[in-house]
């Protein structure tokens, strides 16, 4: 029995030997698919680069982005558009799902972000979610631009609808990302009522001050709370004629397939920018129910999937991604090039700052090739 046992341990590390010394044998590539986690890849840090690994991980984390953007269709219709940021974009999604390394370099996106957001063209320390929000507004922009040129030398208008994410009815960003506000204005003299729309693909929550501790359904409640505007503040009312005391009453009336949360931390105290630390409980699933309007179907149920953590100070700190992956069903901690696996209850951290919900729990990823 030892003998066997030996041969066998012989005989296995002899062939992965061999592999190792002919790259293009079938035995290697086996090995290396077998190895590689898809979807589970660290980021270089390219200088101060923490804020932009951290955005990138949690997107790469929303399945049906990643799906969409692996699309061959989605892909082929941004390359003739010359659509820069969403092409070397989908370029690294595939090198984090499909490649063979531990981790890769985001040099190429981080170049087209600079491009055409020169903010960033700096080794400064920068705000997770200003990046965030930036970036989906820079791909919707390119998904637009895609779907105008497959209009204008489509022969057959229609087709324009087969392609993944590039109607314009339909992009992918406002699909996924975007969700509507409603804001009822009540005039506190007349008590006439007007409503006002927003939409919205990140939702920035307060952080009550002075507290050590709080749950995200607490800033939820202080962002849709009641506010009345009053003195210099006060609204032009239609009826009266004259500016009145008015009432604010905000809720959602249009819910994301992702919604994006992000917890403000960063604040001022006089001329002082300070951090608030409050710890804010957050949970694996968040019901929304008692801040939609009546105009919402019963879609109030919430998965997390993503958080972006910060931890030291305003101008002096750094950013780290926890992100769940669907196809190995566990959660990993992206430190820039470093990830290591974590449990579910390592993922509650007095640091975060930006949590990533879908609807629905993701599914394993239809991509092809994978």
């Amino acid at each position: 029995m030892l003998y066997l046992l030996f041969y066998l341990c012989r005989t296995s590390t002899k062939s992965v030997a061999t592999a190792m010394e002919n790259p293009s044998s079938s035995l290697l590539l086996r090995f290396q698919k077998k190895c590689r986690r898809p979807g589970v890849c660290g980021l270089e840090n390219s200088g101060n680069s923490c804020y932009l690994n951290a955005v990138l991980q949690c997107l790469c984390a929303t399945v049906p982005l990643v799906e969409q953007l692996l699309h061959w269709d989605t892909r082929k219709g941004l390359a003739r558009s010359k659509c820069r940021v969403s092409e070397v974009f989908v370029h690294l999604l595939e090198k984090m799902w499909m490649g063979s390394g531990s981790s890769c370099s985001p040099l190429e996106v981080r170049s087209a972000l600079c491009s055409v957001l020169p903010q960033f063209n700096n080794d400064s320390q920068q705000d997770a979610q200003e990046l965030l929000l930036l970036l989906l507004n820079t791909l919707h922009d390119d998904f637009n631009k895609a779907a105008q040129r497959q209009a204008l030398f489509s022969s057959q208008p229609a087709r324009m609808e087969q392609i993944k994410g590039c109607s314009p009815h339909s992009n992918l960003v406002t699909r996924l990302f975007e969700g509507q506000l409603s804001y009822m204005c009540i005039c506190m003299h007349c008590h006439h009522q007007a409503h006002n729309t927003q939409a919205f693909t990140v939702l920035s929550l307060p952080v009550p001050k002075g507290n050590i501790k709080c749950s995200i359904q607490d800033c939820l409640a202080l962002f849709f709370k009641q506010t009345v505007l009053t003195g210099g503040e006060q609204a032009m009312c239609s009826v009266c004629g004259l500016k009145r005391e008015t009432a604010i009453v905000t809720c959602v009336d249009r819910t994301p397939e992702i919604l994006v949360l992000h917890l403000k931390r960063f604040g001022s105290k006089g001329k002082s920018q300070v951090k608030l630390r409050t710890n804010v409980l957050f949970f694996m699933k968040l019901d929304l129910s008692q801040f939609l309007s009546g105009l919402v179907p019963n879609e109030s149920s919430y998965h997390l999937y993503a958080v972006v953590n910060h931890t030291g100070h305003l101008n002096m700190g750094h950013y780290t991604a926890l992100c769940y992956n669907s196809l190995a069903q566990t959660w990993h901690c992206f430190d820039d090039a470093a990830v290591c696996e974590v449990q579910e209850d390592r993922v509650q951290s007095p640091n975060a700052y930006l949590l990533f919900y879908s609807h629905k729990p993701f599914h394993r990823p239809r991509i092809a090739g994978l």
